[in-house]
């Protein structure tokens, strides 16, 4: 009966239109009065109001309040033509505003977040491990299962207890906490004595003594003074940077590289003696300062080290000259064993409990990467880096300078096709030297000459090392790109 009486009242009633804001009894009255007059009404304000965005967001108030919802939303995004980023039009719609933008869902949003993080990752040099980003160094030691102490250092869970548990490490020696106390003192553990310094770098100085010193990527076995090992690992780590931009990334385990402290022992360790056997099948130690000990085996475990050999004499200036150049050449040579590894003539060596005659023969058989390419990164390592340490108004090219002018005064630059297929050995140890510096040169091309086709060939190689597959293909590519572009290999070198 009430609703009857409100409709025949309603029916008397002749209304003005309510104001866009008003509310009330008028307002709601209003809400009777028939769709066809509101919906007409609205074309005729539409029109009127064009594409001015002020009157547009009046109709769309007009639209709330006599709740023409679709008209309304159709108002909103004629607003949003003229003016994307008006909030009351965006948030009337029911988008979502982040980083200065609006978005229309919650899906289109997370989008825009994955990829602004990709980039602002990409930018960094971060990549993507386990939906987190990450540098590109971190992610072997992550694969591991290992995570950085307090001191940045990474360390594994049984580390972390230990740790935990007040043991510390000397090296690679876990130090109880009875113990500890000497470390405080400034002293060594060398077999079951506490030593000075002093004492210990006599202890380290003979071979199979040597110190034992870990780092990120290598562990360092050196017969030198601790404090000219340090200076040798410091240099070790800036060429790491060098063979990183050739090969892509770093090995997932530290390489072991040895630096004996002069030319005597580098000799004696490579020749073998009464108590230990050669670790230079190939001989080519007499060759450079430094070499791949290819026969460096633990008689015990049978584990091979595949690892550079290099020797830094701190004894004169010369000596301290050259083992910078040494150091490298050895830590290079290991970095690359460590992404070109012999693995199943490895496992086999292990099989066959050491009896394994054919065993260097196939182990340089198994290699992907052919000898150029591995000279080469060396080479550079040694002879062509970049020196980003020079002081003020040094000459940051004075190595690659100074091998340059080195090849120019021994007749100049042989056919690429001889450099690519040229044999290093110790028959001729005079021209493998050379042939070394001219592999370290065209790795220089490579890396730094700016050469569009060669630097996507290298590229390929990379990817190729990355993944674990073959890069013989690549490495096949390469080559063809190099000797295309021989001419810009001359002018980048100057000869």
């Amino acid at each position: 009966m009430l609703l009857s009486l409100l409709l025949a009242t309603c029916a008397q009633l002749t209304l003005p239109h309510a104001p866009i804001a008003a509310t009330g009894p008028e307002v709601q009255l209003e809400r009777f009065a028939s769709q066809d007059d509101h919906k007409a009404e609205y074309e005729a304000k539409k029109k009127a109001a064009g594409k001015d965005v002020e009157k547009l967001w009046e109709l769309y108030l007009w639209c709330d309040a006599f709740g023409m919802e679709k008209e309304g939303r159709t108002t909103l995004r004629a607003i949003l033509k003229e003016d994307p980023d008006h909030r009351g039009a965006n948030e009337g719609l029911g988008y979502l505003e982040y980083d200065g933008k609006w978005f229309k869902t919650q899906k289109k949003l997370d989008e825009y977040k994955a990829d602004e993080a990709k980039r602002r990752a990409e930018e960094e040099g971060l990549v993507e491990y386990k939906g987190e980003w990450v540098k590109a160094e971190d992610v072997p030691f992550l694969e591991k299962g290992l995570t950085r102490d307090a001191d940045g250092n990474w360390i594994s869970k049984e580390e972390l207890e230990k740790t935990a548990a007040g043991w510390v490490k000397q090296d690679l020696e876990w130090i109880s906490p009875e113990e500890k106390a000497n470390i405080d003192k400034g002293l060594w553990k060398c077999g079951n004595d506490w030593l000075s310094l002093e004492e210990a770098n006599k202890f380290h100085a003979k071979l199979g003594k040597w110190w034992v010193i870990p780092s990120d990527y290598f562990t360092v076995y050196s017969t030198c003074d601790r404090e000219v090992a340090l200076k040798a690992l410091d240099h070790m780590e800036r060429a790491q940077k060098d063979v990183a931009r050739i090969l892509g990334a770093a090995p997932k385990n530290p390489v072991p590289v040895l630096i004996l402290r002069d030319a005597k022992q580098y000799g004696q360790f490579a020749a073998g003696d009464e108590f230990r056997p050669a670790s230079d099948a190939l001989g080519l130690s007499s060759v450079h300062y430094a070499y791949l000990a290819d026969i460096w085996i633990d008689p015990e475990t049978l584990d091979h080290h595949a690892a550079g050999v290099g020797y830094w004499d701190a004894s004169t200036d010369a000596g301290n000259s050259w083992g910078v150049h040494s150091c490298r050449h050895a830590a290079a040579i290991s970095l690359i064993e460590g992404a070109d590894p012999s693995t199943k003539t490895e496992e086999n060596l292990k099989k066959k409990k050491g009896n394994y005659p054919s065993f260097v023969e196939d182990y340089y058989k198994e290699k992907s990467l052919p000898a150029w390419f591995r000279n080469g990164a060396s080479s550079y390592a040694d002879r062509y880096f970049i020196d980003q340490f020079v002081g003020a108004g040094g000459n940051p090219n004075w190595a690659k300078d100074w091998s340059v002018q080195n090849l120019v005064g021994r007749g100049g630059l042989r056919p690429l096709k001889d450099i690519f297929t040229g044999e290093v050995s110790f028959q001729n140890a005079d021209d493998s030297a050379k042939l070394l510096n001219e592999r370290g040169l065209v790795m220089a091309f490579v890396l730094d000459g700016k050469c569009a086709p060669v630097t996507t060939a290298l590229g390929a190689v990379k990817a190729a090392l990355r993944d674990g597959k073959d890069a013989k293909k690549a490495i096949k590519d390469l080559e063809v790109e190099i000797q295309k572009h021989e001419k810009e290999l001359r002018a980048f070198a100057g000869i």
